[in-house]
């Protein structure tokens, strides 16, 4: 925030073309101890008229070798006056300064005002400040372009990494690794082998983020210096998330040579150490596997154990976890399942089974998403069949079965006449991946004589995905029953048929307004079904008194894109609520409608609201794509 007091003092001075003085009072400012003093002076100067009249008396300030407190403040205006799109001259001032100044002092402080300018135009002058005669120079140079981080400058600085001077080549490093370019990682890799070099070049290759980087730490991560090896482990834990299976095999070694102070450190203090955690798991060893089962119950190391026990070697997880499973409480029973690698075997899957049973829904229901992970080898197919003898695992087996890839309909059929409506639920639920034809008749049966709340909804859903145009009678019929949530679930349903049957039940729901939590579901389902002749009724929702309705209208007008809409968003985009404003600029993204783009500029530029007005921006974007 600018200040509007010095503001106005420095105008008038540059006014009078009294450019020392003005020069003199935003040094002062610029000096201050006080950091809020500092900051809204330094924002004060690149919207005055005039600044150019600064220029020589900051250069003279830069100079002064007897005052330090003046020449930072000197570099700080001018690097703020050479930020893009404000002092052109004080760029020039900077780029020459830089380049050819006789003092080594001014030339580094014009480099480091260059790179605190932001201002990519001043990679040139400090690209040539890489090969300066003083290797301080070069070296802010270096870190200047770090702080620009712009790829252009990546071989530069790769040219500078590899040329020998230690002192410019340690700068050059860390620059690359700022820079985030996946092009800088061979020359990075090259520095790995210099051992003046080596720390800062792990560093800036976790820095990267590259998962190509990984092989590049190898060498690192068993060398004899045990900061480096630590520091090139760390960086390799930050790497893995990005990186494709399998893990190395080199870096399980490092990490279990390691595996003492990798323990040492995930176990001790507060917040935890994610890195070690990943890399314990790693390492891959019963005892780390051990130690990280046994952290999930803890608030601090649970989330990090979680994510690392995924990373363990099939038959050591499955050695730790399969006993603690069953031996576990409900809250613990849980997350270790969640844990659990896919199931490789019958024997494994059997134990797994077992608790299908459990009391706690969530644990079933975990508990079918590890079946539903299984190897085919495991065979949980047949074992889930066995399942279904018995009541007391009846419903968490329909769960699973509806988990199994390629779906097992002729299970589940029969399973919508059980007894339990907890099983005709998840059974309703499984067979919404079935084929139509095979299904949709004993869904909509189904569906006819269901009481169940939950089972309904399911079964409505089931029916909108098996039974397309054949779906709209039944689920019309339950759309204009007197259950609230039964009609909810059809008409989400109806949307979802891709039937145009479906279109007229959809808009007489929408008329009926009797229920605005109905209308928005029709409103949602209008926008799935993308029938064009909904287009009118879902626009003159926006037009309507109610808020939320108004904003879902605009939503579901992305997929039904009709020009006729045009007028009816662009009022949207000056609405007062900014979820509105938000919707149409979104829906504007899609719909292709010339006569919307002042709307859509005078938004991006003005709007109060920074979604709406990057929404805005999208959308011109989209327009200027499309011609």
């Amino acid at each position: 925030m600018s200040d509007p007091a010095l503001a106005e003092e420095l105008a008038g001075l540059l006014e009078a073309g009294r450019g020392g003085e003005a020069a003199a009072r935003a040094l002062a400012g610029a000096a201050d101890e006080r950091t809020w003093v500092r900051d809204r002076a330094l924002a004060a100067l690149p919207r005055l008229r005039h600044a150019r009249l600064l220029l020589p008396a900051l250069e003279a300030a830069l100079r002064d070798g007897g005052d330090a407190g003046r020449r930072n403040a000197a570099r700080s205006i001018l690097a703020a006056l050479a930020a893009p799109g404000a002092l052109a001259g004080a760029l020039r001032a900077l780029d020459r300064l830089v380049r050819h100044d006789a003092d080594p002092d001014v030339r580094l402080l014009a480099a480091s005002a260059l790179g605190e300018s932001a201002n990519p135009a001043a990679r040139g002058g400090l690209e040539a400040a890489l090969g300066d005669a003083d290797a301080n120079v070069a070296a802010a140079a270096a870190d200047a372009l770090g702080s620009l981080r712009d790829p252009r400058s990546v071989e530069a600085l790769a040219a500078v990494a590899g040329g020998g001077d230690p002192w410019r080549a340690l700068a050059a490093v860390f620059a690359l690794g700022r820079i985030g370019a996946a092009r800088a990682l061979p020359a990075l890799a090259a520095a790995t082998a210099d051992p003046l070099l080596a720390g800062a070049a792990v560093e800036a290759i976790g820095e990267l983020g590259e998962p190509a980087g990984l092989d590049a730490l190898r060498g690192p991560a068993f060398a004899d210096d045990a900061e480096l090896r630590r520091a090139a482990l760390a960086a390799a834990a930050g790497l893995l998330p990005g990186a494709p299976p399998p893990l190395p095999e080199w870096l399980r070694e490092a990490a279990r040579a390691d595996a003492d102070a990798l323990a040492a450190r995930f176990s001790g203090g507060a917040p935890a150490d994610e890195r070690a955690a990943v890399l314990l798991g790693v390492a891959g060893t019963e005892e780390a596997a051990a130690l990280l089962a046994d952290a999930l119950g803890d608030s601090e190391r649970g989330p990090a154990a979680a994510g690392a026990l995924g990373l363990l070697p099939s038959d050591v997880a499955l050695a730790v976890l399969l006993p603690r499973i069953e031996a576990a409480d409900a809250g613990a029973r849980e997350e270790l399942l969640a844990a659990l690698p896919p199931l490789p075997d019958r024997a494994a899957a059997a134990r797994v089974a077992a608790l299908l049973d459990d009391a706690d829904p969530e644990v079933r229901a975990t508990v079918a998403e590890a079946l539903g992970r299984a190897a085919p080898a495991a065979e949980v197919r047949a074992l889930l069949g066995e399942a279904l003898a018995e009541p007391g695992r009846r419903a968490g087996a329909a769960l699973a079965l509806g988990r199994l890839p390629g779906g097992a309909c002729q299970l589940l059929v029969p399973l919508l006449n059980d007894p339990s409506a907890e099983t005709r639920h998840a059974a309703a639920e499984g067979i919404a991946r079935c084929p139509g034809d095979a299904v949709a008749a004993a869904v909509a049966a189904a569906l006819a004589r269901e009481t169940d709340p939950a089972a309904i909804r399911a079964l409505a859903a089931a029916l909108a995905v098996t039974g397309g145009a054949a779906a709209v009678a039944p689920l019309a019929l339950l759309a204009r029953g007197t259950d609230a949530g039964a009609r909810f679930a059809a008409v989400r349903a109806l949307g979802r048929t891709g039937a145009a049957e479906a279109l007229e039940v959809l808009l007489q729901v929408l008329g009926s307004g009797d229920d605005p939590g109905l209308e928005a579901a029709a409103l949602h389902a209008l926008g799935e079904l993308g029938d064009p002749r909904a287009a009118e009724a879902v626009a003159a929702r926006i037009d309507g008194d109610h808020r939320d309705l108004r904003r879902v209208a605009a939503i579901a007008l992305r997929k039904i894109a009709p020009a006729g809409a045009e007028e009816r968003l662009v009022r949207a985009l000056a609405d007062a609520d900014w979820r509105l404003r938000l919707a149409a600029a979104r829906t504007l993204e899609r719909v292709h409608a010339p006569g919307a783009e002042p709307a859509l500029r005078a938004a991006a530029e003005h709007d109060a609201d920074p979604l709406v007005r990057r929404a805005a921006v999208r959308a011109l974007a989209a327009h200027t794509a499309a011609g």
